[in-house]
C-alpha cells in the first residue's frame, strides 16, 4: 500500500522533470505542453477568423470550402490526425515526415483553426448586422465601422468561446505522446512506471500542472473581456 504522504515528498524531488522534462530531452514536461499551445494558438486565430470571414461575407467558392474545411476537421480525432499528417501523407506523397514537433504544431494548428472559424461565424451572428448597416447609411468607410463598431462587439462575444478553443488546444497538446513527444502526462507516467512510490503524487501533480495554465488562461481571457467593456462601453458580464 502506497502511503500518500511519502508519494508527495518522494515525487517533489521530481517536480523539475515535470515542469522541464526528463534529462536528455530538449524540451518535455509541462513547458512542452505550453510551447506546442503558444506556437499553434496564434496561427489558428489567423487561419480561423480569414476562415470563418468566407462564411460570414459568403465569398464565391470560398465560402463552401471554409465550411467543407470546418466540418471535417472537426469531425476526426486529433490523435488519428497526428498519425495521419505524420505517418501516412508523407507516405502517400513520397516525402520525409517533419519532425515530430512541427506535425504536432500543424495538427494543433489545423484543429484550432476549424474551431476558431466557428467561433467567428456564431459571434459575428450573435452581434447582427444592424449596427454595421446604420453606420454605412450615416457614410462611415466600411472599413472604420467594422473596425470601430463591428469587431470589439464580436471579440467581446467571442472570448468565453475563444478561451474554451484555447484551452481545449492546450490540453489537446497531451496526445502528441504518439509521436514520441514527451510532454507532461507522458513524463509523469515514465516517473510513476520507474518509481511506483510516487504513483498517486504524479498523476495529482500532472492535474494540478494542466489546471494551473488553464487557469492562468481564463485569468487572461476575463480580463481582456473587462478592459474592452470598459474601453467600448459594453455590458462586462462574467459568464466565465
Amino acid at each position: 500500500m502506497i502511503d500518500p504522504a511519502a508519494s508527495f515528498a518522494e515525487a517533489a524531488r521530481y517536480l523539475p522533470a515535470l515542469l522541464f522534462g526528463l534529462k536528455g530531452d530538449l524540451a518535455g514536461g509541462l513547458a512542452l505542453n505550453i510551447l506546442l499551445a503558444l506556437l499553434a494558438l496564434p496561427a489558428s486565430l489567423l487561419l480561423g477568423v480569414i476562415l470563418g470571414c468566407f462564411r460570414v461575407f459568403s465569398l464565391r467558392f470560398l465560402a463552401p470550402f471554409a465550411m467543407a474545411y470546418t466540418e471535417l476537421v472537426k469531425s476526426v480525432p486529433l490523435v488519428l490526425m497526428l498519425f495521419w499528417m505524420h505517418y501516412a501523407l508523407p507516405l502517400f506523397l513520397g516525402v520525409r515526415s517533419l519532425p515530430p514537433g512541427l506535425t504536432a504544431v500543424a495538427a494543433l494548428t489545423v484543429y484550432g483553426t476549424a474551431q476558431v472559424a466557428e467561433v467567428f461565424r456564431s459571434g459575428v451572428k450573435a452581434v447582427g448586422t444592424a449596427q454595421m448597416e446604420a453606420a454605412l447609411l450615416a457614410g462611415m468607410p466600411r472599413r472604420t465601422a467594422a473596425r470601430v463598431i463591428l469587431a470589439p462587439q464580436v471579440m467581446h462575444t467571442m472570448i468565453p468561446a475563444l478561451l474554451a478553443v484555447m484551452v481545449s488546444l492546450f490540453k489537446d497538446s497531451s496526445v502528441v505522446f504518439v509521436l514520441g513527444l514527451i510532454e507532461l502526462t507522458q513524463t509523469g507516467i515514465l516517473l510513476a512506471n520507474r518509481y511506483p512510490a510516487t504513483l498517486i503524487a504524479m498523476y495529482c501533480f500532472i492535474a494540478l500542472g494542466f489546471m494551473a495554465f488553464s487557469g492562468l488562461l481564463t485569468w487572461l481571457a476575463r480580463h481582456l473581456r473587462l478592459r474592452l467593456a470598459r474601453r467600448y462601453g459594453l455590458e462586462a458580464v462574467q459568464s466565465f
